[in-house]
C-alpha cells in the first residue's frame, strides 16, 4: 500500500513541476513580446525631431528643429531659427525636397540651421527604423537622423 501512495505522490509531484515549468515559459515568451521593437512610424504625419546632423548632436537654442511631411506632398519644420516649407517627392526609398523656402530672421547661431538646410540639399535616400527617421547622401552615409515625438 505504501508503494502505491509513493507512486502516486511521485505522479502529483512530476504533474505540479510540469505546470510551473509551463507557467515560467509562458511568462518568458510573454516578457519577449513587450520588449520587441515598436512598428514603423508614418513617414507622413508625424513629428519629427532632429536628433542629429552630419554626424554632431544638434545644439537647440529656442525651439527644437523639427521635420513634417504631409500627407498632399506638402514638408514644414524648424531649422533651429528659421522656420521651411516646401514640397517632397519619394519613390521608395528615394526622397527629394521641391521648392524649399524659409523666414529669414537673424539668428544668434546659424549653425544648426545651416547643417540642416544642407541635409535637405544633400538627401537622396531615407529609411525608418521603428520611431526613427534617417537620411542618407547619394553615397549612402548617414547625414541625419531624427525621432519621433509624440503630443
Amino acid at each position: 500500500m505504501n508503494i502505491v501512495k509513493g507512486h502516486i505522490m511521485m505522479k502529483k509531484y512530476i504533474s505540479t513541476i510540469a505546470i510551473v515549468v509551463s507557467v515560467l515559459f509562458a511568462g518568458c515568451s510573454i516578457v519577449s513580446v513587450e520588449e520587441s521593437a515598436k512598428p514603423d512610424v508614418s513617414l507622413t504625419n508625424t513629428y519629427f525631431k532632429v536628433i542629429s546632423l552630419e554626424g554632431a548632436q544638434i545644439e537647440v537654442f529656442e525651439r527644437e528643429p523639427f521635420i513634417q511631411f504631409e500627407a498632399d506632398g506638402g514638408v514644414k519644420g524648424h531649422l533651429g531659427c528659421n522656420d521651411f516649407f516646401g514640397s517632397f517627392k519619394t519613390e521608395g526609398k528615394k526622397i527629394s525636397f521641391i521648392h524649399i523656402g524659409s523666414t529669414k530672421m537673424m539668428c544668434p547661431n546659424l549653425n544648426t540651421e545651416d547643417a540642416f538646410s544642407q541635409v535637405l540639399y544633400d538627401v537622396k535616400m531615407y529609411k525608418i527604423e521603428g520611431e526613427s527617421l534617417i537620411f542618407y547622401n547619394n553615397d549612402g552615409e548617414v547625414i541625419a537622423r531624427f525621432q519621433a515625438v509624440y503630443f
